[in-house]
């Protein structure tokens, strides 16, 4: 009896969800014709909590002594959805497409972060910025852009016991300043995850293409 010991499917970024089968050997599931390169990402946001300032002395924790600051928040931004039929194997795919967002490489520069730091170091950077100055300005400078996005993920067969559903995304930084809203969804394999469909973390390895 053959058995499946690593299903690889290349997934396309244009569909919502993903049929993965257990056929007799591994199979491919691959991008319709023309996707790679060419799909536009949609991003479906979740939940977001605020990113509070590092309180000081006489402030409370969630005011800062600054004029007019921003405010910050991060969420789960989801980018696929796949539905899994079977057990077993190992899942590996692909996300390649262009994503509209604001480019969070800007606001990482504010605060000298590389690229692939992960979001939580932005945080924490952001707290403790007692004028946000650059902040601002960066923000203020922002526009949308398409980023172009061309990852590979990979998910062992041993963390998929019991998921019928994942989901894969990456965190989104949501600056707000006067009423307007700007979010940057940081797209490096730090700042990735995966949830199933009990919303529990599952883990997931990024890489560059």
């Amino acid at each position: 009896m053959l058995r499946i010991h690593r299903l690889s499917a290349v997934l396309a970024v244009a569909s919502a969800a993903f049929v993965l089968a257990a056929p007799a050997s591994a199979a491919t599931v691959a991008s319709p014709a023309g996707a790679a390169g060419s799909a536009t990402i949609d991003v479906t946001h979740g939940q977001f909590n605020r990113i509070l300032p590092k309180a000081r002395v006489g402030d409370s924790a969630s005011a800062l002594a600054i004029d007019n600051p921003i405010t910050a928040f991060h969420g789960f931004s989801s980018l696929q959805t796949i539905t899994i039929q079977s057990q077993g194997f190992d899942l590996e795919g692909r996300i390649n497409g262009r994503l509209r967002s604001h480019n969070y490489e800007a606001i990482y520069q504010v605060y000298n972060l590389p690229r692939s730091s992960k979001w939580d170091l932005w945080g924490i950077s952001f707290k403790r910025d007692t004028s946000q100055s650059a902040l601002k300005q960066t923000w203020g400078t922002s526009q949308l852009v398409d980023l172009n996005i061309d990852l590979s993920f990979r998910v062992a067969a041993a963390d998929l016991r019991g998921v019928s559903t994942l989901t894969i995304g990456f965190e989104t930084l949501r600056l707000t300043l006067n009423g307007t809203t700007k979010d940057f969804t940081v797209v490096n394999g730090a700042s990735g995850g995966a949830v199933d469909q009990s919303g529990n973390e599952i883990p997931v390895e990024f890489e560059p293409i």
